[in-house]
């Protein structure tokens, strides 16, 4: 009897789990019509800003994004990124991937590669955040007042951007064209490639992802704290500790150039010391 009992509730606490996992995929899912501007055959092809067709899923997904819970959506791209490295480890080429052990997954490069299969899902970027500037979001009906533009750049980049945009900003967080603020990340939804033209005027292209907000990590104070009056101070500390370690090492050279002679000499002992007779008989000393 109290097998039966406990099987029944195995399998209605395994359900109530199925479903609650089932219902927080959906609660993360993003509408079809958000995306069919951007359509998986677009995603690959990137367009300047973005276009009248693709506001109103840009504005839904965004709301989207700030409604959801962040851990959830970060458990979601946690997931989305194990379904993408059972696929790419069995794709022969994309085995440089893995050229070494205990890294991270390539996110950015695989993003690169095969944008139609991330179009849409959640993903986790870590970088640096070289610009991080305040957009006017204009009319839209999700009541946004300002919107943010975040160039991040991650590891595997190789200094491409991605751009991030979101509507909340962790506080304490430095906003401006040209700033540098380390340990920041952002889970979003990728939208499209979004283009753009380098300082060069070259056309570029970069992710385009679709935020609630920025993380950032308290550590990043620690690096505007050493490159003030501390930084300098290690630097002088520095520079003065080779100052003299040179001195010293052209010292010891020196005197391993010139022989132990010299050395005696240097240290103003006299020269000629007194011979064996003249300490036995002090008074004969100078008496020649």
């Amino acid at each position: 009897m109290f097998r039966i009992v406990n099987s029944v509730w195995l399998v209605v606490a395994m359900t109530a789990g199925s479903l609650s996992r089932a219902d927080e995929v959906d609660s993360i899912a993003l509408d079809p019509l958000w995306l069919a501007a951007t359509s998986e055959s677009d995603a690959n092809v990137p367009s300047r800003g973005i276009r009248p067709e693709e506001v109103n899923g840009y504005f839904a997904i965004l709301n989207h994004a700030r409604e959801v819970s962040p851990s959830q959506l970060r458990d979601a791209a946690k997931r989305f990124e194990s379904e993408r490295l059972a696929v790419v480890r069995i794709d022969p080429a994309l085995r440089f991937y893995f050229r070494r052990a205990n890294t991270e997954f390539p996110t950015f490069v695989d993003l690169h590669r095969s944008p139609a299969a991330y179009h849409g899902q959640p993903v986790t970027l870590r970088g640096h955040v070289r610009r991080l500037i305040e957009l006017p979001p204009g009319p839209n009906p999700f009541g946004f007042e300002r919107l943010y533009e975040a160039w991040l750049y991650v590891d595997d980049a190789q200094q491409n951007p991605v751009v991030v945009v979101c509507s909340e900003l962790p506080p304490g967080l430095r906003t401006g064209s040209n700033v540098l603020v380390d340990f920041v990340s952002a889970t979003g939804y990728f939208f499209k490639r979004y283009g753009y033209s380098d300082q060069a005027g070259q056309w570029r292209f970069a992710p385009l992802i679709l935020a609630g907000q920025l993380d950032w990590s308290p550590r990043a104070e620690r690096t505007a704290w050493l490159s003030s009056a501390t930084m300098w101070w290690l630097v002088s500390s520095g520079g003065a500790l080779v100052l003299w370690l040179g001195w010293r090492a052209i010292r010891l050279d020196h005197a391993r150039t010139v022989g132990p002679e010299a050395q005696i000499t240097n240290w103003a002992v006299p020269s000629i010391p007194p011979t064996a007779p003249d300490i036995e008989n002090p008074d004969r000393c100078g008496s020649d």
